[in-house]
């Protein structure tokens, strides 16, 4: 079988990320892969043969059994190409990654996110097949009129020899654990991650300290905050650094504060990693984890996110034990692999 992917660049993004490590495991079973991408950014490398193209560039669509596109210009060039495609015979699927009503929002604005929300729902009804990650997510989406919709979970696997974090990153981490417990986050910078809230818990809890790994447009105003708050002694950016997970095991607690989300890798690395995780309760995450392999809080709550650290320092082992057992028979890329592999050949009637 051979599958083309659609992406927007090879960017260090979860979204790519996954796809890259869909496109390993297929390869170690007899796919015949290739990836073609808009944007050139280069952090990542593939497997396979990749391509740089223009929205308006047609590939042979026909040399493919399956093509396969992840988030919206992907999914739109699906859609501008439609006749080409249909001649073809390629079959076509879409991941959804995100939760657009909200995220779209955040990144784009209200004005914006009206625009592309439509045009992204109609490139979604041009394709055979649309995946989401999780029965949130399901549910999510069962009035978006898609043709065919099916749940497959990402999978996330961690490299058993990693390298150590920078030495200077590593003096301050240690510096930061001697006379606090360290949370930590590895995300984008944006407002739909809601790390402001863990400034509020550093104003209440003077025992904790968080070390954040990323970048983005909310970096400024969220140091600037911690200096008003008086807190910035114990709150670090360290900036976007390839390959976050491997700050997870300095943490103490791993913390996904997001308003909304689809199932992020860096949750899935952390429970990986055997890190006891406190999330936000939001659909996508206490849909698919319960209160014995997560720790939630409720938005906007700072007494809650005091009281789910507490909840998890108080029996860590026994919060990641639970967790790493269901990431183990659920969330592995093989298993992610396996169920795609499954979904392709139905689409084209093999056996």
């Amino acid at each position: 079988m051979k599958i083309a992917f659609i992406i927007t660049s090879l960017a260090n993004r979860g979204p790519i990320i996954m796809v890259r490590s869909l496109i390993e495991h297929l390869i170690s079973n007899g796919y015949l892969c290739e990836a073609y991408y808009f944007d050139p950014l280069h952090d990542l490398n593939f497997p396979c043969p990749v391509k740089q193209i223009k929205f308006t560039e047609k590939i042979d669509f026909a040399a493919y059994d399956i093509l396969h596109s992840h988030l919206f210009r992907p999914d739109l060039y699906c859609a501008y190409h439609n006749k080409a495609i249909r001649q073809s015979g390629a079959r076509r699927i879409t991941t959804i990654h995100t939760a657009i009503y909200e995220d779209l929002q955040y990144t784009y604005g209200r004005l914006i996110s009206s625009l592309i929300i439509p045009i992204w729902k109609f490139a979604w009804r041009k394709m055979d097949h649309a995946v989401v990650l999780t029965q949130a997510a399901k549910e999510y989406y069962k009035n978006c009129r898609i043709k065919s919709l099916s749940i497959i979970a990402n999978g996330r696997d961690l490299p058993e020899n990693e390298n150590d974090i920078q030495e200077e990153d590593k003096r301050l981490i240690m510096y930061l654990k001697q006379d606090h417990i360290l949370l930590g986050s590895v995300c984008a910078m944006d407002k739909r991650k809601g790390l402001e809230q863990l400034l509020q818990l550093l104003v209440i809890n003077k025992k904790y300290a968080v070390c954040v790994i990323g970048d983005g447009a909310e970096k400024f105003e969220l140091e600037a905050m911690a200096k008003d708050y008086g807190v910035t002694d114990r709150f670090k950016v360290l900036g976007f650094r390839m390959d976050g997970y491997r700050y997870m095991k300095h943490f103490d607690i791993f913390l996904l504060t997001s308003r909304s989300e689809g199932m992020p890798l860096a949750f899935l690395e952390a429970i990986a990693s055997k890190i006891p995780v406190v999330s936000a309760s939001i659909p996508s995450i206490t849909g698919d984890f319960n209160e014995e392999e997560v720790s939630y809080f409720e938005l906007d709550q700072v007494e809650t996110l005091n009281f789910a650290c507490q909840k998890v320092l108080n029996n860590a082992p026994y919060f990641t034990q639970n967790a790493y057992l269901k990431y183990k028979t659920q969330y592995t890329t093989n298993q992610m692999g396996i169920n795609y592999r499954r979904l392709y050949s139905s689409l084209i009637n093999i056996p």
